[in-house]
């Protein structure tokens, strides 16, 4: 219930962002990194330059689109079943002309996270760039158990792009208990499921809105250190999913405006805090199995199912997930855990 609750809540959010981007979705990424919370020095801002990286962009739709289910290219009228990639990105001019917030003064911002949320600079976001590939692999990595695809992941990839990370990961890793988790599967993959399901239903532009020029960037910081909460059993990753979320919230101007630009931020920065104790509720089912096992408990058979399909069955179930009342949806944010006797 509670990554479920934290996904409609994030989808009533991003509702502005939606509009838009099914109006003129490259037009809408200028528009947000112009308009959003860079800082006013911003050289790119001054020259106003192309910042959508089209073929950034375009290959991660292209990549999800290929691992969708065959059949599902349409865009659903549904708000809690749409999803970016399936809207154009065509037709970018030069400068985009395009107002979204007409009268807006531009405030001092309180951070700069055009080379992402963690303050790690231009070589880091070069980095990321670099192994984009294996980034935007690793949940289908997890997905699938590819035990020595994640073990490639944490000693090749993750150590180019954040030696710090890697070797505190590897440093407090319970590798059992991961193992265990990823022969488990089932678990994680709701999780994956959930947080698939989260960024398919977030517009680009929301990026650029945050970050500017780096809008792709930060995409790409999401989506490695999202996934790296399941394979991290130390607080390395918990820690700096909650600093973000701070410095998102400290960019916040503690009112929403008229178009609500800034309101799916701060429930996305919420909604980051709800992955992470997610996370560690998937971490304790795999503490609970390993103790199974050892007092020799005969354990519930393990689902085999993917993440695609996993995906369409959550976006289909439209029950509550507190009552399972088909008259009404989950009322959110709703935080809850289920305890099993």
């Amino acid at each position: 219930m509670r990554l479920h609750s934290a996904f409609l809540y994030m989808v009533e959010a991003l509702e502005t962002y939606r509009e838009h981007w099914e109006e003129a979705a490259a037009i809408t990424y200028q528009a947000a990194a112009e308009v959003g919370w860079n800082p006013p020095p911003a050289k790119w801002l001054r020259s106003r330059p192309i910042v959508f990286d089209a073929g950034l962009w375009n290959d991660f739709s292209d990549s999800l689109r290929l691992h969708a289910i065959p059949g599902e290219a349409a865009q659903s009228d549904q708000a809690d079943e749409w999803v970016w990639w399936k809207e154009s990105m065509q037709g970018l001019p030069v400068t985009s002309g395009l107002k979204l917030r007409p009268g807006r003064e531009r405030r001092a911002a309180s951070h700069d996270f055009t080379h992402g949320t963690t303050g790690n600079g231009e070589a880091f976001a070069a980095a990321l760039r670099e192994h984009c590939g294996a980034v935007l692999s690793l949940p289908t990595l997890i997905a699938n158990g590819d035990k020595a695809g994640i073990e490639d992941f944490l000693a090749r990839v993750l150590p180019a792009i954040w030696p710090e990370v890697a070797e505190a990961i590897r440093a407090s890793q319970d590798r059992q208990l991961v193992d265990d988790l990823l022969e488990e599967h089932e678990s994680m993959l709701i999780w994956l499921a959930h947080m698939e399901i989260m960024f398919d239903a977030i517009p680009p532009a929301m990026y650029a809105y945050i970050a500017g020029a780096g809008g792709g960037t930060l995409m790409l910081e999401l989506r490695l250190l999202l996934p790296l909460l399941l394979l991290s059993t130390g607080r390395v990753v918990d820690n700096i999913i909650f600093e973000i979320g701070e410095r998102l919230e400290a960019s916040l101007t503690g009112g929403h405006d008229g178009l609500a630009f800034d309101w799916a931020p701060e429930v996305f920065a919420e909604s980051l805090i709800q992955f992470t104790r997610a996370a560690d509720e998937v971490h304790k089912i795999g503490a609970l199995r390993t103790e199974g096992r050892e007092d020799d408990l005969e354990l519930p058979p393990t689902s085999r199912s993917n993440l695609a399909t996993l995906k369409a069955a959550i976006h289909k179930d439209k029950s509550c997930r507190r009552c399972g009342s088909l008259d009404h949806r989950t009322s959110g944010p709703q935080v809850g855990t289920v305890d099993y006797e």
